[in-house]
């Protein structure tokens, strides 16, 4: 029977060098203040009276989007300096090696957490906009 290898000593945390998880980590703060977003304008609105006024889902969704963008800020930071993202769409990472590889990370995470950032703010728009359920 052939030997499995054993785990590394020192496994990366989380977000930390060398690891992935910052790429689905701001897609997954969009799709979590979407989710909680609407699901608390849609209890509201479905217990309320006709016409209810949409005030309080409104700061709900308002105050957990400042949030999540604050987290979301908090990764870009950290694909900046941890993984030397730089929001520069169009340079080209050829180096094949773990620093190309990294530096790759932190552009592809940089992107995303504004991409993030922006639906976000996209997701709040019908709540300002709207003033009823």
């Amino acid at each position: 029977m052939p030997e499995l290898p054993e785990p590394p000593g020192d496994a990366p945390r989380v977000i930390d060098q060398g690891s992935i998880w910052i790429l689905v980590a701001s897609p997954s703060i969009w799709a979590a203040h979407f989710l909680i977003s609407y699901w608390v304008a849609a209890v509201y609105c479905a217990k309320a009276p006709n016409a209810a006024p949409l005030m309080e889902p409104r700061w709900i969704a308002i105050g957990l989007g400042v949030f999540c963008c604050a987290v979301i800020a908090w990764l870009a930071w950290i694909a900046v300096k941890r993984y030397g993202g730089v929001f520069l769409i169009f340079e080209e990472i050829t180096e094949s090696s773990e620093r190309g590889r990294d530096k790759f990370i932190g552009h592809v995470s940089l992107l995303l957490c504004v991409l993030s950032a922006v639906a976000i703010v996209f997701n709040i728009i019908p709540g300002l906009v709207l003033g009823e359920c």
